[in-house]
C-alpha cells in the first residue's frame, strides 16, 4: 500500500472487473456502501468520443461516520462520500485509489472530525488491503 500526501494506492494483478469486484466486497466487509458510481470511461466515450482505459470512481459511505461528520460540521457534507477509483493499470493489472480522509476532512476548522477522518482511513486501509490479497 503506497501513500501520499493526498490518497491511498495499491496495485492488484487482475483486470479491473475483478478489482471492482473485489472492492466492493472488501468495502462492505468493512461497513461501506456504494451510494454513488462514476464509469469515467463511458462518460468521455459519450461526451467526447474518446476511448480511454477502464476507469470507474466508487462513492463509498459508512452513514455512522457520515451523520457524526455532518453534525460537526454541516458543510462537510460538500466532501462526502469518500471516492474509491479502479483502474486499468497502464502496467498491466489494476489500481485501487482512495482519497485519503485525513486530507479531506483537514479543509475543516472543527477539530474532532480528525477522529472520524483516522477512523474512516483505517477501514478504507484495510479495505484496499483486502481487494488486493
Amino acid at each position: 500500500m503506497e501513500h501520499d500526501r493526498y490518497v491511498l494506492r495499491t496495485r492488484i494483478d487482475v483486470d479491473p472487473e475483478v478489482a471492482e469486484e473485489r472492492l466492493r466486497t472488501a468495502l462492505a466487509d468493512e461497513g461501506f456502501g456504494v451510494l454513488t458510481e462514476i464509469d469515467v470511461r463511458a462518460v468521455l466515450d459519450a461526451k467526447l468520443g474518446v476511448e480511454v482505459p477502464p476507469y470507474r470512481i466508487l462513492g463509498a459511505c459508512k452513514p455512522p461516520y457520515a451523520h457524526r461528520a455532518i453534525e460537526l460540521d454541516p458543510a462537510i457534507g460538500g466532501l462526502l462520500p469518500c471516492n474509491v477509483v479502479v483502474r486499468a493499470h497502464p502496467e498491466g493489472g489494476s489500481e485501487l485509489i482512495a482519497v485519503d480522509p485525513d486530507a479531506m476532512l483537514s479543509l475543516s476548522d472543527v477539530p474532532e472530525l480528525a477522529e472520524i477522518a483516522a477512523q474512516v482511513r483505517d477501514e478504507l486501509t484495510r479495505a484496499l488491503e483486502a481487494a488486493t490479497a
